[in-house]
């Protein structure tokens, strides 16, 4: 059969046609020229194009005896019919036949050369469609030129450059049943192929296998192999696959793929109960098991160990469980699927909070000082834990530690501060400088400039330190944390009024309100009312109001302002209202956030001074507060109603575990109205009933409030990534692990922010020879403890060594990417 390319075809059938043929009849049996007969036919001078049908013939015949005055080319893509059922033979013998191979003509379109004909031929089925043939160009790619199949493999699944990686976890992706891709290989005679191409990459038997779920499970294992020297593994030996460094790269790119790790999840998940995994990783040690990284589930292992270690209120092995908290927290990959975050931060809180003691204090001054300094902790670890815990799915698992926590927290930590406190606090030993009734004084009255202040409702100091350690990281605010003791009783209408300017303070007894000369001051436009005595442009508004407006309008609303008082109820507006622990843990992360954005807002349109306080704080507790616990004033004769932590009333009393102090020492007047408080956390039998979250009593977690002084300018912010140096090195790939080591270079601080890069290794053809790796520059202190020590392992496979090859540094975040050139030294390793 002659072999003819288009320009050849067409000329020939022009020889025919001029030869006095009427007919040329073309009989294409494979179809092969289907998608082009058109174009050929087009270039036939004064002959039409007749596409025959099969079982047509009677039709075609008719239809070419009833124009006799045309030359006519016959295309039947089917065929030719034995004689004996041929309508057409006699119109054939008077006509010409055609033949032609379109091996040739497919060769010259795929732009291969000569020696790749038996190639085209051995797959003339898939090569026998247009958009195939159009795929196979598109993804070809000179790498291919002594593996041609590999063009196949990468046209059906549209793979740029075949990367196996891709290729294996596209593949995955079209599932199990039905698998699009490998029902196509097996269609064009390529599955084999493919199988051996998976089995020389990874070293994987498709002799014996040949199976996906079987690949899979091998290289799930022989990840898992790699990160832990498993114990009484024998029976799974057969799973082992011989190229680790392979395996390592695949997986790592399979997990860490935002398109592909959902796949990855499930099928992960499937290893793990397919192969019994829990019941031979559950013989490993917590710290052998911290290694692991391939499997969410090993997560359930580690923290059942961290459970039982839990006893009572004691913690075994205090800092093995810190240290492997830390470690399983600080992996990148999936440790956190399923909320599993929020129980190691429970566990690590609860672990903290066990191991802390109170520490003796010879007078309310010190322990104030160390509260300060050091135990407001405390209270911030019980919250802390409280919010994860609230945060888990399933918490039952951990109710018997929290209750534990609840009640060493309720009984021991608050129980020993609120009492040392009470032993030798007494308010009218409060210096002036701390003292929440001179607020305005001391913080505002002085200052020259427009200052903004945000009355946070029942935020309490230890959230002013999280607010505080938040914002430290803005370059573009100057931070100074000062504090305050509220008046008695530590409740919202003493301790809003008191900071309002003022020349008296007075007690109205009958409707239990403080007067600010002789003004109420019980809501947002009383208190506006007072600013405005003091200068016309002071104001006071509520800080919601703020958060709705635009820039805009924020910019109106403060222009000509001198002094602005914002009022905020987050925290103490759900605390009354409480019914789950959720609320008052939410209620607290989200004041601090809304405190945030308000302090942002007011930045950007100029406002340079802010100040955040509080009127008071609050304790909460979650242990069961019984009627033992509770002070019963039944007994007592007294004019007022008592309040959960605090009693007012012109009467005299002596009860124990009480004490009291005037109204007048609150105030700074001569009232002698008597305040009675608990020197416990306990609370008086009150109407109100008993609540966990509580306030209006004297205590460190009541009394204590924040004020943030904060200095803005409303420039760009001067903070830069950390960034990162390679050191010293030759340049050269010459092993499949290569240790690098990067130098951050300058310190973590507010000008300095921590910083994730991503290290991998490509070719010139920006494909990926590697893993990638995840560089945290995120260190504070000196050169030597910034180093960054990081493994690559390199794709064991053939390279070319006059290729260049290249490290890349990137940061996804900043669209920063640096590219080291380097020369390869591995020219094989199969």
């Amino acid at each position: 059969m002659a072999t003819l390319t288009t320009d050849k075809i067409i000329s020939e059938l022009e020889n025919y046609f001029e030869d006095k043929y009427q007919y040329v009849f073309w009989y294409d049996d494979k179809a092969q020229f289907k998608d082009i007969i058109d174009q050929i036919a087009s270039n036939l001078n004064k002959v039409k194009l007749y596409k025959a049908q099969a079982n047509q013939q009677f039709k075609t015949k008719i239809d070419l005896l009833s124009d006799s005055q045309h030359k006519y080319l016959i295309y039947a893509p089917y065929e030719r019919p034995k004689i004996q059922e041929n309508y057409l033979t006699d119109l054939e013998h008077y006509s010409k036949l055609f033949t032609a191979d379109a091996t040739q003509i497919i060769l010259e379109e795929l732009n291969l050369s000569v020696n790749k004909l038996s190639f085209v031929k051995q797959y003339h089925t898939f090569f026998g469609a247009k958009d195939r043939r159009k795929n196979f160009i598109k993804y070809w790619s000179v790498d291919f030129d002594t593996t041609p199949e590999k063009g196949i493999i990468a046209a059906i699944t549209k793979t740029e450059k075949l990367d196996i990686n891709e290729l294996l976890m596209k593949i995955i992706a079209a599932g199990k049943e039905n698998n699009q891709y490998l029902f196509l290989f097996a269609k064009y005679n390529v599955l084999d192929y493919f199988w051996k191409l998976v089995g020389n990459y990874f070293g994987y038997d498709t002799i014996e296998n040949a199976n996906l779920d079987n690949l899979i499970n091998n290289l799930f294992f022989t990840y898992l192999d790699t990160e832990l020297d498993i114990k009484n593994s024998n029976k799974f030996q057969n799973l082992l696959l011989s190229n680790k460094d392979n395996v390592q790269i695949f997986i790592d790119r399979f997990a860490d793929s935002n398109k592909y790790n959902k796949y990855y999840i499930s099928e992960s998940n499937r290893v793990w109960n397919e192969l019994k995994l829990h019941d031979l990783l559950v013989q490993e040690s917590l710290s052998d098991l911290t290694k692991v990284t391939v499997f969410e589930e090993v997560n359930s292992i580690v923290l059942t160990k961290i459970r039982d270690k839990f006893i009572d209120n004691q913690v075994t092995d205090y800092e093995q469980v810190l240290n492997i908290i830390d470690r399983m927290s600080n992996h990148t990959r999936n440790n956190f699927s399923n909320n599993k975050e929020n129980e190691y931060k429970f566990l690590r809180y609860s672990a903290e909070l066990f191991n802390l003691r109170i520490p003796l204090f010879e007078n309310w001054q010190k322990e104030l000082d160390g509260y300060i300094n050091n135990e407001y902790q405390i209270d911030t670890i019980y919250r802390k834990l409280l919010l994860a815990y609230t945060r888990i799915d399933n918490n039952d698992l951990y109710s018997k530690i929290k209750k534990n926590i609840d009640l060493y927290y309720g009984n021991i930590l608050l129980n020993s501060s609120v009492k040392q406190w009470n032993n030798t606090f007494d308010l009218s030993e409060v210096p002036s400088d701390i003292k929440q009734e001179r607020f305005y004084h001391n913080h505002v009255a002085h200052v020259p400039e427009r200052v903004v202040v945000i009355f946070s409702d029942a935020l309490r100091f230890e959230v002013g330190k999280e607010l505080e350690d938040e914002l430290d990281n803005n370059d573009r605010l100057t931070l100074n944390m000062k504090y305050a003791l509220t008046s008695l009783p530590s409740v919202t209408y003493m301790g809003m009024n008191v900071m309002l300017p003022h020349n008296s303070l007075r007690w109205d007894a009958e409707k239990h309100k403080v007067k600010v000369d002789d003004k109420n001051a019980e809501n947002t436009s009383a208190r506006n009312k007072i600013l405005k005595t003091f200068n016309e442009s002071n104001t006071a508004a509520q800080l919601k109001d703020i958060l709705e407006m635009t820039s805009k309008e924020v910019k109106t609303f403060i222009n000509g302002k001198n002094l602005i008082y914002l009022y905020h109820n987050q925290i103490d507006a759900k605390g009354h209202e409480l019914k789950t622990t959720k609320e008052l843990v939410d209620a607290t992360e989200k004041a601090i956030e809304e405190i945030k954005k308000t302090i942002q807002a007011l930045r950007t349109n100029g406002v340079s001074h802010i100040i955040v306080t509080a009127d008071h704080g609050f304790i909460y507790q979650e242990r069961p507060i019984y009627d033992t616990d509770k002070i019963d004033l039944a007994n007592e004769d007294y004019l007022g109603n008592a309040h959960l932590r605090y009693l007012i009333t012109p009467d005299k009393l002596s009860v124990r575990g009480v004490k009291s102090t005037t109204m007048g020492i609150s105030l700074s007047n001569d009232d002698k109205t008597n305040i009675y408080y608990p020197t416990s956390p306990n609370e008086f039998i009150a109407r109100s009933g008993s609540k966990n979250y509580v306030h209006g009593g004297s205590s460190i977690q009541e009394m204590l409030i924040p004020i943030l002084d904060i200095k803005a300018t409303s420039r760009k912010s001067a903070a830069q990534p950390a960034e990162i140096k390679l050191a010293a090195t030759t340049f050269r790939i010459n092993s499949l692990k290569m240790n690098l080591l990067f130098n951050q270079i300058a310190s973590v601080s507010d000008r300095v922010l921590p910083t994730e890069y991503n290290v991998f290794f490509v070719d010139e053809d920006e494909k990926m020879i590697s893993n990638k790796v995840v560089v945290e520059a995120n260190r504070k202190g000196s050169a030597a403890d910034r180093t960054l020590p990081v493994t690559i392992t390199i794709q064991n496979t053939n390279y070319n060594l006059n290729k260049k090859y290249y490290l890349v540094i990137e940061n996804q975040d900043t669209n920063y990417s640096q590219k080291i050139e380097y020369t390869m030294d591995i020219f094989s390793n199969n």
